[in-house]
């Protein structure tokens, strides 16, 4: 009789056991769906970097954990700071032409800023397999230079001029004519950049920071 009283009762514990298996996964469910309902409305309604943007004091996390501050721009200067996130698919299908564009613009001595806003770790993992520079790069940023960059929306692609104004943002995935007007603020054709390149490094024809003849080789 025991016996028979025990069979019953482990049964019992075992369904009670799986309902409450199946509850905790029901709710962890929810909850990530909650959380991903929270981040897009945060995305909504956060603030989005536009030209006419005054920069102030903007600083970040450097990839060796140290806080860094960013030199704005001098007069008669300008330099590019292209804000991302590893896991946006927008910015994966922009680092090809942000690779090319970086490239293009160090040979004429513009400055090119990274800023992710993944924690240190993941954004090092990207920025090595992309061969965009550590030293340039800066991840997981301070509030305020979060809400200034708009990293709540990435990517962004942003040219600020001498004291840190904003002069134009090309946010989103770029297609084109996003490019065209891109390489455009800086006296350049995209589909003649590479071009350009391509003869700097096997020719002599003038590089696109415009060195002397001896730099060819």
């Amino acid at each position: 009789m025991k016996t028979d009283m025990a069979m019953p009762k482990s049964k019992f514990g075992k369904a009670i056991e799986i309902l409450l298996w199946i509850a905790a996964f029901a709710v962890l469910a929810e909850n990530i769906n909650l959380f991903h309902q929270n981040r897009r409305l945060i995305q909504t309604t956060a603030p989005q970097i536009t030209a006419g943007t005054q920069l102030q004091m903007l600083s970040g996390v450097g990839l060796d954990g140290l806080l860094q501050p960013v030199s704005l721009p001098s007069a008669g200067s300008k330099f590019l700071i292209i804000t991302f996130s590893p896991g946006c698919p927008a910015c994966q299908d922009n680092q090809a032409g942000w690779t090319k564009l970086a490239n293009a613009l160090k040979q004429r001595g513009v400055r090119v800023l990274w800023v992710s806003r993944d924690p240190i770790e993941i954004t090092r993992d990207y920025c090595l397999k992309h061969g965009i520079p550590l030293a340039n790069t800066l991840a997981d940023t301070p509030y305020r230079a979060y809400v200034q960059l708009g990293l709540a929306r990435v990517p962004n692609t942003v040219l600020v001029g001498s004291g840190g104004t904003v002069e134009k943002v090309w946010a989103g995935r770029m297609d084109p004519a996003g490019w065209n007007s891109l390489y455009a603020y800086f006296g350049e054709r995209q589909d003649t950049a590479a071009a350009d390149r391509t003869a700097v490094k096997s020719g002599c024809a003038p590089d696109l920071s415009g060195t002397a003849a001896e730099n060819c080789k």
